[in-house]
């Protein structure tokens, strides 16, 4: 059960509306805790990232006891740090980013995306297993429809990371200045606009995501070389990929692991460098092919659905397996 549904993801990052946000967040928690009441029917508890997104590790804690179902707890972001949107400012004391130290402690497993959020699991926990951010290959495929026309280049994400792209404009203002290009904007809560640019702010929606990412000839992925950026898990890049759409992402963090610079992708760490491969994708279209093909591959073959459910599926049997030895032996003693 998902304590946002998308109307009050969609609520969440609008500015003010605190008296809403409170009403339906409540509303909401009270529904998520009346879930909780037969939990001990289960053969495991999967917790993503947090029962809650604010106050103490209660909840989670209380889970944990002796005689309740195993714990996995599964993160794919450093929610360990202090973190908190532009658009919920006030609620920043609420937050309690040390609370994933404890759920991890009193987790029977942890689930991190990569190998930066793997390494501070196991300073409170030793069952981790890391099992990077995946696609289902199926749904995210490249478009069978052929492009034409001024290249679009498309950057896709939310509220949250819209600064990444924000911080990016001034380099795509010296690129546009040599090459021509529209520039796609999906998921940043607020229109982007600036000067000489061409910028097509479309609407994010689930249902038309993929269409979203075949749209774009090249994506960008921005990201400021911080602690925050290396608990990332590449989401977006790993999209743009398996839908054959060349990426230029920020060398930081598992960007590295992902993109092979020059391979199936570019990795820039200056203005320079954004420059540079940007416009080299935008004026070389088999490059572009090149680098959709290699893209594509090197999701199936390590960020795919198909490769990595097969691991969620045994790591979660093994929990619940070695759950019930353990309850019965303690029965027998």
């Amino acid at each position: 059960m998902s304590l946002f549904t998308p109307e009050f993801f969609t609520l969440v990052y609008k500015r003010g509306h605190y008296l809403r946000k409170a009403l339906t967040f409540t509303a909401l928690s009270l529904k998520r805790l009346d879930s909780l009441r037969e939990i001990s029917r289960f053969d495991l508890v999967f917790i993503y990232r947090e029962l809650f997104p604010i106050g103490p590790a209660l909840i989670e804690r209380l889970l944990a006891r002796r005689g309740r179902p195993p714990v996995v707890f599964d993160f794919d972001d450093a929610i360990f740090l202090p973190a908190v949107s532009e658009a919920n400012r006030l609620i920043g004391a609420l937050k309690h980013p040390r609370k994933t130290a404890s759920i991890i402690r009193h987790s029977d497993h942890v689930i991190a995306g990569n190998d930066y959020l793997a390494e501070y699991a196991r300073q409170f926990n030793a069952a981790v297993t890391m099992i990077p951010t995946c696609v289902d290959t199926q749904r995210f495929a490249p478009s069978t429809q052929p492009r034409s026309g001024v290249p679009v280049v498309g950057w896709i994400g939310s509220p949250t990371t819209a600064p990444y792209l924000r911080q990016l404009v001034p380099v795509l203002q010296q690129l546009r200045r040599k090459h021509a290009f529209v520039l796609r904007v999906s998921g940043a809560g607020e229109p982007v606009d600036a000067a000489g640019l061409d910028v097509d702010n479309q609407r994010w929606a689930l249902e038309r995501e993929v269409d979203l990412f075949n749209t774009c000839d090249v994506g960008v992925y921005p990201l400021t070389d911080d602690e925050w950026s290396k608990g990332k898990c590449g989401f977006k890049a790993i999209e743009f990929m398996a839908c054959g759409v060349p990426v230029v992402a920020a060398a930081v963090g598992v960007n590295r692991e992902i993109i092979q610079d020059g391979v199936n992708g570019f990795l820039a760490s200056t203005d320079a460098e954004w420059i540079d491969k940007l416009g080299r994708l935008l004026t070389d279209a088999p490059l572009r092919r090149a680098f959709a093909v290699a893209g594509r591959r090197t999701i199936e073959e390590r960020y795919s659905l198909a490769v990595n459910a097969p691991r969620l599926a045994d790591t979660l049997r093994g929990v619940a397996a070695r759950h019930e030895e353990r309850t019965k032996e303690n029965a027998q003693t």
